[in-house]
């Protein structure tokens, strides 16, 4: 339960916000609606995110997506979450993210972003999807992640922003303000 004229206030600068819709195939965030329409109303760009779960149909996880976000102008790229392994083995994992992607950039018409931790970007990110922007959770210095080429960073889980009880994920931009909306959706 967000207060989102309050997080435009927040003492932390809340120039962009990523948004849970969905997880695994049939799974959606009951507040995504409401999230979504109220972070466009304070004008913060948004962007949405799936979580995906390796051990389901990509192909419903995908629709599961595209059912419930409709991207318009000015938000970023559908976001694909991926950080747990799968209990069909990594070759299996690959082969439903490709697919997820592939169905989700080939609606949209734009790259997906990829979300993974630094060791899910050196096991299955890295090599498999270099033309995809990637946004990484890595909660210790920059130096860290120095050898990624990273378009977002999840630095914490623990940012206080007015309007939200409890500690929120921060995150960085790997760009000036004004470049942030170069990925956006035209």
């Amino acid at each position: 339960n967000i207060n989102w004229n309050m997080v435009k206030q927040s003492h932390h600068p809340i120039e962009f916000v990523f948004i849970r819709a969905t997880m695994g195939d049939d799974r959606k965030d009951y507040r995504f609606k409401q999230n979504w329409r109220e972070a466009k109303r304070i004008g913060v760009i948004r962007g949405a995110y799936h979580y995906y779960d390796p051990n389901e149909n990509s192909t419903k996880q995908a629709n599961n997506f595209i059912v419930s976000v409709k991207l318009e102008k000015g938000d970023l790229p559908p976001v694909l979450d991926i950080e747990t392994h799968s209990k069909y083995g990594k070759e299996n994992l690959l082969k439903g993210l490709k697919n997820w992607i592939k169905i989700v950039e080939k609606h949209y018409g734009v790259k997906p972003i990829i979300y993974s931790t630094r060791g899910f970007y050196y096991s299955y990110v890295r090599k498999q999807f270099k033309d995809y922007p990637v946004w990484v959770a890595s909660y210790t210095s920059k130096n860290r992640i120095r050898k990624i080429d990273w378009a977002f960073h999840q630095f914490s889980c623990k940012i206080r922003v007015k309007g939200i009880r409890g500690g929120v994920d921060g995150n960085d931009f790997n760009g000036k303000k004004e470049e942030l909306q170069k990925p956006t959706i035209k």
